[in-house]
C-alpha cells in the first residue's frame, strides 16, 4: 500500500501555498498513491478549503482527512452572532465540505482498505506539552489566556467551541482541558470500533500526541507555544492499541520521523513561506509530500 500525505497547506494564507499546492496535485497525479492523506490545516476560509479539496477531484484512489485548528476557525463575527460555531464547522460543514469533494471525513468513521484502517482526529492540547522547565516563567494563566508578552496564540480569538447544549451552557466557551479530552473520548471510540474491522491501524492527528515529537528552543516566548502542539492523552491512548503501527500528524510545521517503541509517527507539513528558507514551491511540495510504503 502506497500512502502519500502532508499537512498544514494553509492555501488562504498565501499565493505561494496555493502555488505548492498545484504542484502536490501533479506530483500526486504521477505517483498515484493507494491513499492520500491530509493531517489537517488546508484553510481556515470554508470557500478555500473546498476548492482546496476539489483540486484532486481527478484522483482515484481514497483520498482521507482530518481538519486542523485553523480550519474550524470562526473569522467572521457575524457567522458567531447567528451562532456558527467551531463545532458547527467541525461536526458539519467541513464534512459536507469534504463529502462533495470525494474526500472521506476521517475524524468521524474510520476508513477501511484491505486489512488496514485508518482514524483520525483533529486533536487538541492540555498544555501537557509545554516545556516544564519554564513553568516557572510562563504560568497556566498566560495559556489559558493564549497571551504570553508580546506573543498571541489565534485559537483565543478565532475557536469558537461551545459547552455541551442547554441553558446552562448559554454561550460559554469549552476550556481546553475539557476539548482535549472530549477529542481523546471521541478517538477511542473510534479506535475500539476500527479494531473490529482491521488487525492493523493507521492514525491521522492534526496535534501531536508524544513528547518525544517536541523540540524545545529554552526561550520562553518560543517555547511559550509548545503548549498549544498537542497532548500526552492522545499518546497514553494511542500506546494502549497495540494494533496501531503508524501514526501521521501536522501542526508543528516541522518536518520529523520518530519511532517510538512499535509505532511510527510522522509529520511532512507545508507550513509558511517564511520557514521555507528560500525553496521553491516545487521543492517544497517535493520534499513535503511524502510517501509511504506500508507493507
Amino acid at each position: 500500500m502506497r500512502l502519500a500525505f502532508t499537512s498544514d497547506l494553509h492555501t488562504d494564507v498565501h499565493a505561494a501555498n496555493r502555488q505548492v499546492w498545484q504542484e502536490m496535485v501533479a506530483i500526486l497525479r504521477d505517483v498515484q498513491p493507494d491513499v492520500f492523506l491530509c493531517c489537517g490545516d488546508v484553510a481556515a476560509d470554508a470557500r478555500q478549503f473546498g476548492l482546496t479539496l476539489f483540486a484532486l477531484e481527478g484522483l482515484g484512489c481514497p483520498k482521507l482527512l482530518v481538519p486542523g485548528n485553523h480550519d474550524v476557525w470562526i473569522q467572521n463575527s457575524d457567522w458567531v452572532h447567528r451562532g456558527i460555531t467551531s463545532q458547527h464547522k467541525y461536526y458539519r460543514l467541513l464534512p459536507a465540505l469534504c463529502r462533495e469533494a470525494g474526500f472521506h471525513p476521517l475524524w468521524l468513521e474510520p476508513y477501511v482498505l484491505g486489512g488496514v484502517a485508518f482514524c483520525g482526529s483533529m486533536g487538541w492540547y492540555d498544555y501537557s506539552l509545554r516545556n516544564h522547565a519554564l513553568d516557572g516563567q510562563i504560568s497556566r494563566q498566560d495559556y489559558r489566556r493564549k497571551r504570553f508578552q508580546k506573543q498571541r496564540w489565534n485559537d483565543g480569538r478565532f475557536v469558537h467551541w461551545r459547552a455541551a447544549q442547554g441553558e446552562e451552557a448559554g454561550m460559554r466557551c469549552l476550556n481546553d482541558k475539557a476539548l482535549t479530552a472530549h477529542m481523546v473520548q471521541e478517538l477511542t471510540q473510534q479506535l475500539h470500533r476500527a479494531r473490529q474491522l482491521a488487525s492493523r491501524l493507521i492514525v491521522a492527528t492534526h496535534m501531536l500526541p508524544f513528547q518525544a515529537m517536541m523540540r524545545y528552543s529554552q526561550e520562553a516566548e518560543r517555547d511559550y507555544f509548545a503548549a498549544f502542539m498537542g497532548s500526552v492523552l492522545f499518546g497514553d491512548l494511542l500506546q494502549s492499541i497495540p494494533e496501531v503501527e503508524v501514526v501521521l500528524s501536522g501542526h508543528t510545521h516541522r518536518q520529523l520521523s520518530v519511532q517510538i517503541g512499535p509505532i511510527l509517527t510522522q509529520t511532512s507539513p507545508v507550513g509558511y513561506p517564511r520557514q521555507w528558507q528560500g525553496q521553491t514551491p516545487l521543492a517544497v511540495a517535493r520534499q513535503r509530500l511524502s510517501v509511504l510504503d506500508i507493507a
